[in-house]
């Protein structure tokens, strides 16, 4: 028994050591210079300009610690997040290879990268805009959910080329005070791909600058308010909703453009 009672000891020091040593290490991220990379490449219209990748490493080695409601510990992958800055490959075009392994003593491996835009100079569009949202498009490489996550991925398989339409939105707000603020509309709210066998990855941004959607929203706060949609064909359109109809932005797109 008491051999028994030294081993389970042993077990626990050695699992401290990955979780906390590993943990206190995580500077000795060392991607391996032979080693497998992601290609990366989007095209972005020269009202948007691209933020570096956000990459996030996992490890199975270095492990932490969490609880749950009843306060019975459990483990979980470690992590490790990276920033890859992106340069200009040819007009519009910017680039950045993300390694696949961290290497180190966790042995980290790409969990996912994030890819994020915005708009330039809000204040081309009007100088009262106090805030700038961009849009964020992640590839998940492994099994792990990305920090933000609302639950659903796109499928790809192979190499991918992904074009994506973006309209500009600027919502006016009043209660509280009266602001306004720029906001990139995509097909989701949050774009998350689940990835496999992938090497290259190219984002085509397809900006509808000039397809502007206005929200105004409600002067008073009551169980009745709502905001109003100004479209870029001029329908309005009150609604409780916070974002507008993509599909209705890209038939509205569509018909503008025949004419």
């Amino acid at each position: 028994m008491k051999f028994k009672a030294n081993k389970t000891v042993l077990a626990m020091l050695l699992g401290l050591f990955f979780l906390h040593g590993c943990a206190a290490n995580n500077s000795m991220f060392s991607p391996p210079l032979d080693g497998e990379n992601i290609h990366f490449t989007a095209t972005v219209p020269n009202e948007l300009e691209a933020l570096p990748i956000l990459a996030t490493y996992r490890s199975e080695v270095c492990r932490k610690e969490r609880r749950n409601s009843s306060m019975e510990t459990y483990t979980i992958p470690g992590f490790h997040r990276a920033s890859y800055p992106l340069t200009i490959a040819q007009s519009n075009q910017v680039e950045t290879t993300i390694p696949e392994s961290g290497g180190g003593q966790c042995d980290w491996k790409l969990s996912n990268i994030k890819f994020e835009i915005k708009l330039k100079d809000s204040s081309k569009i009007d100088p009262l805009i106090s805030k700038n949202f961009g849009m964020e498009a992640t590839f998940v490489l492994d099994n792990n959910a990305p920090a933000t996550f609302d639950g659903g991925y796109e499928k790809k398989s192979g190499d991918i080329n992904e074009q994506l339409i973006l309209f500009p939105l600027i919502i006016e707000d009043f209660i509280g005070g009266h602001k306004k603020s720029f906001w990139l509309i995509a097909k989701y709210e949050t774009m998350t791909y689940k990835v496999k066998n992938a090497n290259n990855i190219n984002v085509d941004l397809d900006y509808k600058f000039n397809m502007k959607t206005y929200s105004i929203g409600p002067k008073e706060k009551n169980k009745d308010s709502m905001a109003t949609f100004i479209y870029p064909n001029k329908e309005q359109e009150v609604t409780r909703e916070r974002f507008p109809d993509y599909e209705k932005l890209l038939k509205i797109s569509e018909s503008m453009s025949v004419k």
